[in-house]
Protein backbone atom coordinates (compact mmCIF):
# COMPACT_ATOMS: atom_id res chain seq x y z
CA UNK A 1 0.00 0.00 0.00
CA UNK A 2 2.90 2.49 0.80
CA UNK A 3 4.22 1.76 -2.61
CA UNK A 4 0.85 2.73 -4.31
CA UNK A 5 0.82 5.59 -2.75
CA UNK A 6 4.48 6.98 -3.20
CA UNK A 7 4.35 5.72 -6.79
CA UNK A 8 0.49 5.86 -7.36
CA UNK A 9 1.05 7.78 -11.16
CA UNK A 10 3.86 5.42 -12.24
CA UNK A 11 1.86 2.23 -11.37
CA UNK A 12 -1.03 3.37 -13.33
CA UNK A 13 1.26 3.80 -16.17
CA UNK A 14 2.62 0.59 -15.75
CA UNK A 15 -0.83 -0.90 -16.24
CA UNK A 16 -1.60 1.41 -19.17
CA UNK A 17 2.00 -0.47 -20.96
CA UNK A 18 1.44 -4.11 -19.92
CA UNK A 19 -2.07 -3.25 -21.84
CA UNK A 20 -0.33 -2.21 -24.36
CA UNK A 21 1.69 -5.41 -24.26
CA UNK A 22 -2.04 -7.47 -24.12
CA UNK A 23 -2.64 -5.59 -27.11
CA UNK A 24 0.16 -6.08 -29.04
CA UNK A 25 -0.06 -10.06 -28.18
CA UNK A 26 -3.54 -9.94 -29.51
CA UNK A 27 -3.83 -7.91 -31.96
CA UNK A 28 -0.89 -7.74 -34.24
CA UNK A 29 -1.15 -11.43 -34.92
CA UNK A 30 0.72 -11.83 -38.87
CA UNK A 31 -1.79 -14.04 -41.11
CA UNK A 32 -0.87 -15.07 -44.51
CA UNK A 33 -3.37 -16.46 -46.38
CA UNK A 34 -6.56 -14.52 -44.82
CA UNK A 35 -7.81 -14.26 -48.53
CA UNK A 36 -7.88 -18.01 -49.09
CA UNK A 37 -10.48 -19.13 -51.45
CA UNK A 38 -12.83 -22.08 -49.46
CA UNK A 39 -16.44 -23.14 -50.79
CA UNK A 40 -19.22 -22.08 -48.77
CA UNK A 41 -20.54 -24.64 -46.05
CA UNK A 42 -17.51 -25.14 -44.23
CA UNK A 43 -16.45 -25.50 -40.90
CA UNK A 44 -13.39 -25.62 -38.99
CA UNK A 45 -12.65 -26.36 -35.05
CA UNK A 46 -9.46 -25.15 -34.09
CA UNK A 47 -7.55 -25.75 -31.06
CA UNK A 48 -3.83 -23.64 -30.46
CA UNK A 49 -1.12 -23.18 -28.02
CA UNK A 50 0.71 -20.00 -28.50
CA UNK A 51 3.86 -18.56 -26.13
CA UNK A 52 4.80 -15.04 -26.14
CA UNK A 53 7.53 -13.52 -23.86
CA UNK A 54 9.91 -10.58 -23.68
CA UNK A 55 10.54 -7.10 -22.14
CA UNK A 56 8.09 -4.16 -21.65
CA UNK A 57 9.66 -1.65 -22.27
CA UNK A 58 8.77 1.49 -19.84
CA UNK A 59 9.93 5.49 -19.03
CA UNK A 60 13.14 5.52 -17.60
CA UNK A 61 11.53 7.96 -14.77
CA UNK A 62 9.58 5.16 -13.50
CA UNK A 63 10.70 2.74 -10.69
CA UNK A 64 10.23 -0.06 -12.34
CA UNK A 65 13.36 -2.41 -14.19
CA UNK A 66 13.57 -5.35 -16.50
CA UNK A 67 9.58 -6.49 -16.78
CA UNK A 68 9.94 -9.50 -18.15
CA UNK A 69 6.34 -11.33 -19.21
CA UNK A 70 5.62 -14.66 -20.17
CA UNK A 71 2.38 -16.12 -21.71
CA UNK A 72 0.84 -19.32 -22.55
CA UNK A 73 -1.83 -18.91 -24.30
CA UNK A 74 -4.55 -21.79 -25.19
CA UNK A 75 -7.29 -20.93 -27.63
CA UNK A 76 -10.27 -22.99 -28.66
CA UNK A 77 -12.05 -21.53 -31.92
CA UNK A 78 -14.54 -22.16 -34.63
CA UNK A 79 -14.85 -21.25 -38.25
CA UNK A 80 -17.38 -21.27 -40.83
CA UNK A 81 -17.69 -20.29 -44.36
CA UNK A 82 -20.77 -18.92 -45.53
CA UNK A 83 -22.50 -16.90 -48.87
CA UNK A 84 -23.41 -12.94 -47.37
CA UNK A 85 -24.88 -10.60 -50.26
CA UNK A 86 -23.69 -13.39 -52.79
CA UNK A 87 -20.20 -13.19 -51.33
CA UNK A 88 -17.69 -15.47 -49.48
CA UNK A 89 -17.96 -15.06 -46.65
CA UNK A 90 -16.31 -16.24 -43.18
CA UNK A 91 -17.28 -16.20 -39.45
CA UNK A 92 -15.09 -17.10 -36.66
CA UNK A 93 -15.00 -17.09 -32.56
CA UNK A 94 -11.70 -17.66 -30.36
CA UNK A 95 -11.33 -18.17 -26.87
CA UNK A 96 -8.22 -18.13 -25.03
CA UNK A 97 -7.32 -19.09 -21.70
CA UNK A 98 -3.69 -17.17 -20.82
CA UNK A 99 -1.21 -18.43 -17.62
CA UNK A 100 0.93 -15.72 -17.56
CA UNK A 101 4.25 -14.82 -15.36
CA UNK A 102 5.57 -11.29 -14.80
CA UNK A 103 8.51 -9.94 -13.62
CA UNK A 104 10.18 -7.04 -11.97
CA UNK A 105 12.70 -4.95 -10.07
CA UNK A 106 10.90 -2.13 -7.94
CA UNK A 107 12.88 -0.05 -6.53
CA UNK A 108 16.08 -2.36 -7.02
CA UNK A 109 13.50 -5.07 -4.90
CA UNK A 110 12.76 -8.57 -6.98
CA UNK A 111 8.73 -8.45 -7.86
CA UNK A 112 6.75 -11.34 -9.31
CA UNK A 113 3.60 -11.76 -9.95
CA UNK A 114 1.38 -14.64 -11.99
CA UNK A 115 -2.39 -14.63 -13.61
CA UNK A 116 -4.20 -17.32 -15.27
CA UNK A 117 -7.57 -17.51 -16.65
CA UNK A 118 -9.71 -16.82 -19.73
CA UNK A 119 -8.67 -13.98 -21.62
CA UNK A 120 -11.25 -11.71 -23.83
CA UNK A 121 -12.62 -13.45 -26.56
CA UNK A 122 -12.75 -12.18 -29.87
CA UNK A 123 -15.17 -12.21 -32.69
CA UNK A 124 -14.88 -11.72 -36.04
CA UNK A 125 -16.67 -11.44 -39.58
CA UNK A 126 -14.70 -11.05 -43.25
CA UNK A 127 -15.83 -11.24 -46.86
CA UNK A 128 -14.34 -11.41 -50.36
CA UNK A 129 -15.76 -8.25 -52.89
CA UNK A 130 -13.25 -9.61 -55.66
CA UNK A 131 -11.59 -12.19 -56.77
CA UNK A 132 -13.72 -15.04 -55.32
CA UNK A 133 -17.50 -16.38 -55.76
CA UNK A 134 -19.50 -17.69 -52.76
CA UNK A 135 -19.72 -21.55 -54.36
CA UNK A 136 -20.35 -25.23 -52.76
CA UNK A 137 -17.78 -27.71 -52.74
CA UNK A 138 -19.28 -29.32 -56.30
CA UNK A 139 -18.90 -25.71 -57.79
CA UNK A 140 -16.04 -24.74 -56.20
CA UNK A 141 -13.99 -27.35 -58.13
CA UNK A 142 -14.61 -26.72 -61.32
CA UNK A 143 -14.15 -22.69 -60.60
CA UNK A 144 -10.40 -21.37 -61.80
CA UNK A 145 -8.55 -19.46 -59.21
CA UNK A 146 -8.36 -15.19 -59.99
CA UNK A 147 -4.81 -13.63 -59.79
CA UNK A 148 -5.95 -11.03 -57.71
CA UNK A 149 -8.68 -10.79 -54.38
CA UNK A 150 -9.92 -8.10 -52.26
CA UNK A 151 -11.40 -8.43 -49.10
CA UNK A 152 -12.76 -6.82 -45.78
CA UNK A 153 -12.59 -7.36 -42.19
CA UNK A 154 -13.96 -6.52 -39.01
CA UNK A 155 -13.39 -8.20 -35.86
CA UNK A 156 -14.57 -7.28 -32.11
CA UNK A 157 -12.81 -8.59 -28.74
CA UNK A 158 -15.57 -8.37 -26.00
CA UNK A 159 -14.75 -7.42 -22.19
CA UNK A 160 -15.63 -10.71 -20.71
CA UNK A 161 -12.12 -12.49 -19.88
CA UNK A 162 -10.80 -12.08 -16.17
CA UNK A 163 -10.73 -8.86 -14.86
CA UNK A 164 -10.15 -7.24 -11.10
CA UNK A 165 -10.38 -3.71 -10.93
CA UNK A 166 -8.14 -4.14 -7.56
CA UNK A 167 -5.04 -5.77 -9.72
CA UNK A 168 -2.78 -3.81 -11.62
CA UNK A 169 -2.26 -7.20 -13.88
CA UNK A 170 -5.48 -8.47 -15.31
CA UNK A 171 -6.04 -10.85 -18.55
CA UNK A 172 -9.48 -9.01 -19.57
CA UNK A 173 -9.43 -5.39 -20.77
CA UNK A 174 -12.57 -4.15 -19.53
CA UNK A 175 -13.65 -2.65 -22.54
CA UNK A 176 -14.51 -3.16 -25.82
CA UNK A 177 -12.34 -3.37 -29.07
CA UNK A 178 -12.93 -3.00 -32.49
CA UNK A 179 -11.13 -3.70 -35.96
CA UNK A 180 -11.88 -2.83 -39.55
CA UNK A 181 -9.70 -3.64 -42.29
CA UNK A 182 -8.67 -4.23 -45.98
CA UNK A 183 -6.57 -6.55 -47.44
CA UNK A 184 -5.47 -7.61 -50.94
CA UNK A 185 -3.24 -10.22 -52.85
CA UNK A 186 -2.27 -11.12 -55.99
CA UNK A 187 -0.89 -14.91 -57.38
CA UNK A 188 2.30 -14.97 -59.46
CA UNK A 189 2.76 -18.15 -61.06
CA UNK A 190 0.16 -20.22 -59.61
CA UNK A 191 3.00 -20.61 -56.37
CA UNK A 192 3.64 -17.17 -54.97
CA UNK A 193 0.68 -14.92 -53.15
CA UNK A 194 1.61 -11.42 -52.46
CA UNK A 195 -0.51 -10.27 -49.59
CA UNK A 196 -0.90 -6.57 -48.07
CA UNK A 197 -3.74 -5.57 -45.17
CA UNK A 198 -4.53 -2.21 -43.80
CA UNK A 199 -6.48 -2.10 -40.54
CA UNK A 200 -7.38 0.11 -37.74
CA UNK A 201 -8.35 -1.29 -34.20
CA UNK A 202 -10.61 1.56 -32.31
CA UNK A 203 -10.88 1.00 -28.08
CA UNK A 204 -13.88 2.39 -25.89
CA UNK A 205 -12.47 3.52 -22.12
CA UNK A 206 -12.10 1.32 -19.55
CA UNK A 207 -14.17 2.76 -16.45
CA UNK A 208 -13.07 0.81 -13.71
CA UNK A 209 -8.92 0.92 -14.22
CA UNK A 210 -6.65 -0.15 -10.65
CA UNK A 211 -6.81 2.95 -8.43
CA UNK A 212 -10.17 4.08 -9.72
CA UNK A 213 -9.07 5.36 -12.37
CA UNK A 214 -10.64 5.51 -16.48
CA UNK A 215 -7.91 5.08 -19.02
CA UNK A 216 -8.71 5.93 -22.84
CA UNK A 217 -6.82 4.90 -25.68
CA UNK A 218 -6.09 6.08 -29.82
CA UNK A 219 -7.02 4.15 -32.22
CA UNK A 220 -3.97 2.08 -33.36
CA UNK A 221 -3.14 1.41 -37.19
CA UNK A 222 -1.72 -1.41 -38.63
CA UNK A 223 0.04 -2.87 -41.47
CA UNK A 224 0.71 -6.36 -42.93
CA UNK A 225 2.87 -7.51 -45.84
CA UNK A 226 2.82 -11.12 -46.55
CA UNK A 227 5.10 -13.61 -49.49
CA UNK A 228 3.32 -17.14 -49.63
CA UNK A 229 4.41 -19.80 -51.45
CA UNK A 230 2.66 -22.95 -52.47
CA UNK A 231 4.10 -25.86 -52.27
CA UNK A 232 0.51 -27.75 -53.45
CA UNK A 233 -2.80 -27.73 -52.63
CA UNK A 234 -2.41 -27.27 -48.42
CA UNK A 235 0.83 -27.23 -47.92
CA UNK A 236 2.59 -23.71 -47.83
CA UNK A 237 5.23 -21.36 -46.33
CA UNK A 238 4.94 -17.96 -45.87
CA UNK A 239 7.26 -15.10 -44.62
CA UNK A 240 5.53 -11.94 -42.96
CA UNK A 241 6.50 -8.22 -41.75
CA UNK A 242 3.89 -5.93 -39.76
CA UNK A 243 3.53 -2.23 -38.56
CA UNK A 244 2.03 -0.87 -35.69
CA UNK A 245 1.70 2.74 -35.29
CA UNK A 246 -0.91 5.27 -32.71
CA UNK A 247 -2.56 3.95 -29.85
CA UNK A 248 -1.31 6.84 -27.28
CA UNK A 249 -3.24 6.55 -23.98
CA UNK A 250 -5.11 8.85 -21.49
CA UNK A 251 -5.48 8.07 -17.84
CA UNK A 252 -8.09 10.57 -16.27
CA UNK A 253 -7.69 13.12 -19.58
CA UNK A 254 -4.22 13.09 -19.02
CA UNK A 255 -2.43 12.15 -22.38
CA UNK A 256 0.68 9.98 -21.70
CA UNK A 257 3.44 9.85 -24.59
CA UNK A 258 2.54 5.95 -24.84
CA UNK A 259 2.67 6.17 -29.06
CA UNK A 260 3.35 3.22 -30.27
CA UNK A 261 5.80 2.49 -33.68
CA UNK A 262 6.70 -1.15 -33.55
CA UNK A 263 7.73 -3.74 -36.56
CA UNK A 264 7.49 -7.17 -36.43
CA UNK A 265 8.47 -10.37 -38.60
CA UNK A 266 7.67 -13.80 -38.85
CA UNK A 267 7.38 -16.85 -40.63
CA UNK A 268 4.71 -19.49 -40.99
CA UNK A 269 4.49 -23.05 -42.49
CA UNK A 270 0.98 -24.69 -43.08
CA UNK A 271 0.48 -28.43 -43.72
CA UNK A 272 -2.59 -30.56 -44.65
CA UNK A 273 -2.32 -34.06 -43.23
CA UNK A 274 -5.34 -35.13 -45.62
CA UNK A 275 -9.03 -33.63 -46.00
CA UNK A 276 -9.90 -33.05 -42.74
CA UNK A 277 -7.21 -32.81 -40.61
CA UNK A 278 -4.28 -29.60 -41.01
CA UNK A 279 -1.36 -28.46 -38.86
CA UNK A 280 -0.22 -24.57 -38.61
CA UNK A 281 3.69 -23.61 -37.20
CA UNK A 282 4.43 -20.05 -36.74
CA UNK A 283 7.28 -17.68 -35.63
CA UNK A 284 7.24 -14.03 -35.17
CA UNK A 285 9.83 -11.84 -33.46
CA UNK A 286 10.25 -7.96 -33.07
CA UNK A 287 12.37 -5.51 -35.13
CA UNK A 288 11.84 -2.25 -33.80
CA UNK A 289 9.90 -1.20 -30.21
CA UNK A 290 8.53 2.11 -29.06
CA UNK A 291 6.45 1.50 -25.53
CA UNK A 292 4.54 -1.68 -25.26
CA UNK A 293 6.88 -4.79 -25.58
CA UNK A 294 9.45 -5.98 -27.49
CA UNK A 295 8.63 -9.85 -27.44
CA UNK A 296 9.11 -13.28 -29.43
CA UNK A 297 6.01 -15.47 -30.19
CA UNK A 298 5.67 -18.86 -31.13
CA UNK A 299 2.27 -20.50 -32.60
CA UNK A 300 0.92 -24.10 -32.98
CA UNK A 301 -2.26 -24.80 -34.60
CA UNK A 302 -4.26 -27.85 -35.54
CA UNK A 303 -7.51 -27.66 -37.15
CA UNK A 304 -10.26 -30.22 -38.21
CA UNK A 305 -12.22 -29.41 -41.31
CA UNK A 306 -15.71 -30.61 -42.51
CA UNK A 307 -18.62 -29.39 -44.77
CA UNK A 308 -22.20 -29.85 -44.43
CA UNK A 309 -23.76 -32.41 -45.59
CA UNK A 310 -26.50 -32.02 -48.28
Amino acid sequence: MLLYKKYKLPLIVLGVIIGLFYNQVQSQDLEPGFLSAMPIGGNFAIASYIHSGGNVLLDNTLPIEDLEANLNNFAVGYVRSFKLLNKLAKFDAIIPYANGNFNALVNDEDASTSRHGFGDPFFRISMILIGVKALTPGEFLKEESKKFKLGVVFRFKAPLGEYDPEKLINLGANRWAFKTGIAGSYTLLNKIVLEAHLNSWFFTENNDFFGGNTTKQEPLLETQLHITYIFKPGVWIAMSTGNTYGGKTEVNGVVNETTQKNSRYGFAFGYRINKNHGLKIAYSNGLTTRNGADFNTFALAYQFMWFDKK
